[in-house]
């Protein structure tokens, strides 16, 4: 498979911050927007999903804040704040309307996004996505409580802008998102959830996601983990998720 070509790349303006940006695949085609996961920047889908599909569409990636090359800023990083950057970039770009690609925190936001601006929203993949932190296994929401703790103590002895950085982006997956399954259900396009057996995630709770959205599609990988999105991909979940996206 050859390259993906590049058809913008570089940096715009939104609440006093350079927000790194990408695009690339088809210049003819559909925007589909592809979300990372927490502390990943806009290279998080570089794999068996991204290639295939920017054959496609136009695909629209961006480095939230403290990752890749777009600065932490001095906010306190939300879900909530992130949508703002979103739809900035959106409008930045001239983009009416999308589909919509996103892992872990990525498929966090992208729902987010969904419920607050639904006006851009023209389908919605997620993997191993959750509303909120009651829907993560007990032990690893400990687990990510305690690297938090960790990094808030380091950020505080030091001051090093290093720590303070993965103490926020940390902190995103501590007591956020804030969706519950009542805000999800005003999700109207198509949507597809995927997440594996032994996701970090707890199976019911992703089921719940499902049952929330009318009409939504759902797929559990037998054996499975957390990052089932660039696993298995190119026999099981690829041919899921372009028939989704109406490109098989």
């Amino acid at each position: 498979m050859e390259e993906v070509k590049v058809l913008d790349y570089g940096f715009f303006k939104h609440d006093g911050l350079d927000f790194e940006y990408h695009v690339s695949g088809n210049e003819n085609g559909e925007a589909l927007v592809m979300l990372n996961g927490n502390g990943g920047d806009y290279r998080c889908f570089e794999g068996d999903l991204y290639k295939p599909l920017s054959e496609h569409f136009r695909i629209i990636r961006f480095s939230t804040r403290g990752t890749g090359n777009t600065l932490l800023g001095d906010k306190k990083l939300t879900f909530e704040l992130f949508c703002d950057d979103l739809k900035a970039l959106l409008d930045y770009l001239g983009v009416k309307k999308a589909g919509f690609c996103g892992f872990s925190d990525g498929g966090n936001l992208a729902m987010c996004f969904a419920v607050k601006y639904p006006q851009y929203v023209e389908r919605l993949a997620v993997f191993g996505s959750n509303l909120n932190t009651r829907g993560t296994k007990t032990g690893d929401q400990l687990g990510i409580i305690k690297d938090h703790r960790i990094y808030a103590i380091k950020a505080a002895l030091t001051k090093d802008p290093e720590m303070i950085r993965r103490r926020e982006i940390e902190g995103m997956m501590v007591g956020q998102p804030k969706l519950n399954y009542k805000k999800l259900s005003a999700i109207k396009v198509p949507f597809l959830n995927v997440f594996g057996e032994f996701d970090m995630i707890k199976r019911r709770h992703s089921r719940k996601i499902t049952k929330a959205v009318e009409g939504a599609e759902e797929v559990m990988v037998l054996n499975g983990g957390h990052s089932t999105a660039f696993r298995k991909t190119d026999f099981l979940i690829l041919p899921v998720v372009k028939k989704f996206f109406g490109v098989e």
